[in-house]
C-alpha cells in the first residue's frame, strides 16, 4: 500500500526524466555547452533529478570545460524541480596563439607550429577556432616535434619551450620553441644477434644498399621489413624479432635481436571448405614449393592471387609442423557468391551517356575461370562483349583472356561496324614492377560514310588481323591516384589489312610519366608520349579507323577527343602517321578529396604524307577540379587553345574518370 502513491506520481508524469540547464557562462553559449556534453548525460537525463546525478553532471562538464581551455572552472549542480541546473564559474579561458620556432624558414616554421598545436587542434569545435590551451598539451606538442625530427634522421634532437606568455589584453598564449637538431644520423652496418650463421651473408647483402643513407624512420621501417622477409622466405620461424638502435656520433647502428625455431620445409597443402571449386586448381599453385624450405613470402603471394579470382569470401591458413620441421598447410576456404548480374551507367565528354548490363561467373565449372557477358549502349553506339579468362592457363603462371565482341559506333564523319575475337597472354612473374602482355586478334570491319568523302576513308570493308606486345614498368605509389613515382610503357603492333588493296603495317607508341610531390598538399605531374604508324600502302589508302589520332582529356586538352590535326573536306578528323604530346600539371589539395589542377599541354599530329616533326605545336593551358574516389579521380577540366587557327576550337571542356596519364 505504501508504494501506491509513488506509482501514481510516476504514472501521472509528476516525476519524469530530468532536464539539464547550464548557467553562468560568458565564453560559451548554453546550447554549445549542452552540445559539448552530447550523449554523455543520458544516464542522468533518463531518470528524475537527484543530488548524485547533479554531482555527476557537474563533474563531467567541469572536465569538458578544462579540455576547452578553461583553466580552473568550477561547476555546481543545483536541483530546481525537475531541472538540474549546472551553475558555472568559468574562470580564465586560454587558447594557443602564435608559435615561433627560430632557425627555420617561414614554411618550415608553419609546419612545426601546426605540429605543436595538433593536440589542442583535435578539440576544436568549429572552423577557424584557435586550439584551446591545456597544460598537458605542451608536453604532447613537444613530443610530436621531437618525433618529427627523429623521423627525418635527427635522433638526438632536443626540443623545449624557451618562452611563453599571455599576450596583454588577449586570451592567447604565445610560445617560442627552441630546437637543437643535433647531428643528422646515417645508417651504420646492422648487427644481428642470434641469427643463423648460414643467413649472415644474405642478411648483410640485404642491408648493404641502405648503409650510409640518412637513418630516417622510413628507411628503418623498410630495413626491418626486408630483414624479416629473409627469414620468412628461408623457412626460419621467428620467435623473437626486435630492433633497437645504437647511436654513436652521427651514426645509427640497427641491432636486431633474433630467436628462431626449427627450420621448416613445406610438406603438403590441403584445402577444406570448398563445394564447387576443383581442389587441384588451388593446390597446383603451390606444387613447386613443396619439398623446399618454407617460403612464406611466396606462399602468401600465391594465396593472394587465388583470392584475387573473386571466387572466395575468405581463407584461413592453419600450419602444422612436426618435430623435424615438416610443415603441412591447410587452407580453410569459404567460397563467395561467384555468379551475379549488374547494371551500370555513366557519362563522359566523348561517349556521352552510357548504360550497360553485365552477367558474370567468377568460378565457371569450378575451374576458377572468369566468365562475363554484357551489352552497353552509349550515345556513340552499341557494344556486345563476351569474355572468358583463365588466370593459370594449363596450370602455369600464364594468364589467358579470350574475347568475342561486336560493336557498332558512330564516329566523326563515319560509322563503324566491327565483329572480332582476341586472345591475350600475360605473365606477372617477369619482375615486381613489370607488366607484359601479348595479344592476337582478328576482326571483320565495315565502314560507311556519314560525311567524309569515300576517297578519304581508305579501305572500308576489310579483315584486320594483328599481334600486339605491351610492356610497362610501373613505380607509382598508386596506379589509380598516383602522388609520387613514375611509369613507362611501350606498345608494338604488327598487322595485316586484307581488302581490295592489302596492307601490312607496324604501329609503335610509348608513354613516360612522373609524379613529384611538392610539400604536403601539392604535386607536379609530367608526361611525354609519341606514336608512329608505318603502313606498306601509304596512309591515304589505309583505313581511317586504324590511323593515329590525338587530342582530348588525356592529351592536348584544348581539343575534343581525337580531333587535333588535319581535317577532311567535310571538316572531320583525318588522322595521321605520327604524333607527340607533352603535359605538365600542378595539382593542389583544396579540401579533403577535392583538388585543383592547372596544366599546360603541347602536341602535334603529322598528317598523311607529312614527316614526324616538332614544329608548330598545338598548345593548351587550363584549369580543372578533381575529386579522388576509390576508382580514380573524377576530372572536370577546361583547356584553352593558345595557338588557335581558323576553324579550330577556342577551348574544350572535358569530363572524365581516371588520371590524364
Amino acid at each position: 500500500m505504501k508504494l501506491a502513491p509513488v506509482f501514481c506520481l510516476l504514472s501521472s508524469g509528476l516525476l519524469s526524466a530530468a532536464d539539464i540547464r547550464v548557467e553562468g557562462m560568458n565564453a560559451m553559449k548554453e546550447s554549445e555547452a549542452i552540445d559539448l556534453l552530447g550523449d554523455r548525460l543520458e544516464h542522468v537525463k533518463s531518470k528524475p533529478p537527484s543530488p548524485a546525478r547533479a554531482s555527476d553532471a557537474a563533474f563531467l562538464l567541469e572536465n569538458l570545460l578544462k579540455r576547452q581551455g578553461f583553466q580552473d572552472p568550477k561547476v555546481t549542480g543545483v536541483i530546481s524541480g525537475n531541472t538540474i541546473r549546472l551553475v558555472v564559474n568559468e574562470g580564465q579561458r586560454l587558447k594557443i596563439g602564435s608559435v615561433y620556432v627560430p632557425g627555420f624558414d617561414e614554411k618550415e616554421q608553419t609546419r612545426l607550429s601546426h605540429l605543436f598545436k595538433l593536440p589542442g587542434q583535435e578539440r576544436v569545435l568549429k572552423m577557424g577556432q584557435d586550439p584551446p590551451f591545456r597544460e598537458a598539451d605542451v608536453d604532447e606538442g613537444l613530443s610530436l616535434l621531437k618525433a618529427d625530427f627523429s623521423s627525418r634522421g635527427y635522433w638526438q634532437a632536443e626540443v623545449k619551450v624557451d618562452k611563453r606568455e599571455i599576450r596583454p589584453g588577449t586570451d592567447e598564449i604565445a610560445f617560442a620553441i627552441k630546437v637543437d637538431q643535433g647531428p643528422l644520423h646515417h645508417l651504420g652496418a646492422p648487427e644481428f644477434e642470434g641469427a643463423p650463421p648460414d643467413l649472415m651473408s644474405k642478411l648483410r647483402e640485404k642491408a648493404a644498399p641502405h648503409v650510409g643513407k640518412v637513418a630516417n624512420t622510413d628507411l628503418l621501417t623498410t630495413l626491418r621489413g626486408e630483414i624479416e622477409s629473409v627469414f620468412r622466405s628461408t623457412g626460419y620461424p621467428l620467435e623473437t624479432f626486435e630492433m633497437n638502435s645504437i647511436i654513436a656520433g652521427s651514426t645509427l647502428t640497427p641491432r636486431f635481436i633474433i630467436k628462431f625455431g626449427t627450420r621448416q620445409r613445406l610438406s603438403d597443402v590441403f584445402v577444406e571448405g570448398t563445394v564447387k571449386t576443383k581442389v587441384k586448381r588451388i593446390t597446383k599453385r603451390f606444387e613447386d614449393l613443396r619439398g623446399e624450405w618454407f617460403n612464406a613470402e611466396a606462399f602468401d603471394k600465391r594465396l593472394k592471387k587465388v583470392l584475387a579470382t573473386g571466387a572466395f569470401a575468405s581463407v584461413r591458413v592453419e600450419n602444422q609442423t612436426d618435430a623435424t620441421g615438416q610443415l603441412d598447410a591447410t587452407l580453410h576456404m569459404v567460397e563467395g557468391k561467384a555468379k551475379g548480374a549488374s547494371v551500370y551507367g555513366g557519362v563522359g565528354s566523348y561517349e556521352g551517356g552510357i548504360i550497360g548490363v553485365k552477367y558474370h561467373d567468377r568460378n565457371l565449372f569450378g575451374y576458377l575461370w572468369n566468365f562475363s557477358a554484357g551489352a552497353e549502349v552509349s550515345s556513340r553506339g552499341l557494344l556486345g562483349d563476351i569474355r572468358l579468362s583463365d588466370p593459370w592457363f594449363w596450370d602455369t603462371d600464364t594468364y589467358l583472356g579470350l574475347r568475342l565482341f561486336s560493336v557498332n559506333r558512330t564516329l566523326e564523319g563515319y560509322d563503324k561496324f566491327e565483329t572480332g575475337i582476341s586472345a591475350e597472354f600475360s605473365r606477372d612473374d617477369l619482375g615486381e614492377h613489370i607488366d607484359a602482355s601479348l595479344i592476337f586478334g582478328t576482326s571483320i570491319v565495315n565502314i560507311s560514310s556519314e560525311g567524309i568523302a569515300r576517297d578519304e576513308l581508305g579501305e572500308t570493308i576489310y579483315n584486320h588481323s594483328y599481334v600486339r606486345a605491351d610492356l610497362g614498368y610501373d613505380r607509382r605509389d598508386d596506379p589509380l591516384s598516383p602522388t609520387k613515382g613514375y611509369h613507362v610503357s611501350a606498345l608494338l603492333e604488327a598487322g595485316l589489312v586484307a581488302a581490295d588493296t592489302n596492307s601490312n603495317y607496324i604501329r609503335f607508341e610509348t608513354l613516360g610519366a612522373g609524379y613529384i610531390p611538392m610539400g604536403k598538399s601539392g604535386q607536379v605531374n609530367l608526361a611525354a608520349r609519341l606514336g608512329m604508324l608505318f603502313p606498306s600502302t601509304g596512309a591515304a589508302d589505309f583505313p581511317i579507323d586504324l590511323r593515329l589520332f590525338t587530342g582530348g582529356a588525356d592529351s592536348v586538352r584544348s581539343y575534343p577527343y581525337n580531333e587535333l590535326g588535319a581535317r577532311t573536306r567535310s571538316n572531320d578528323p583525318l588522322g595521321g602517321e605520327s604524333y607527340w604530346v607533352t603535359n605538365v600539371e600542378y595539382v593542389h589539395v583544396l579540401a579533403g578529396p577535392v583538388k585543383g589542377v592547372a596544366f599546360v599541354d603541347a602536341g602535334n599530329l603529322s598528317g598523311i604524307g607529312d614527316a614526324f616533326n616538332f614544329s608548330a605545336p598545338e598548345i593548351a593551358a587550363g584549369l580543372g577540379i578533381r575529386i579522388d574516389l576509390p576508382v580514380g579521380p573524377i576530372r572536370l577540366e577546361y583547356g584553352h587553345n593558345l595557338t588557335q587557327d581558323e576553324g579550330e576550337p577556342s577551348g574544350t571542356w572535358h569530363f572524365a574518370i581516371g588520371t590524364a596519364f
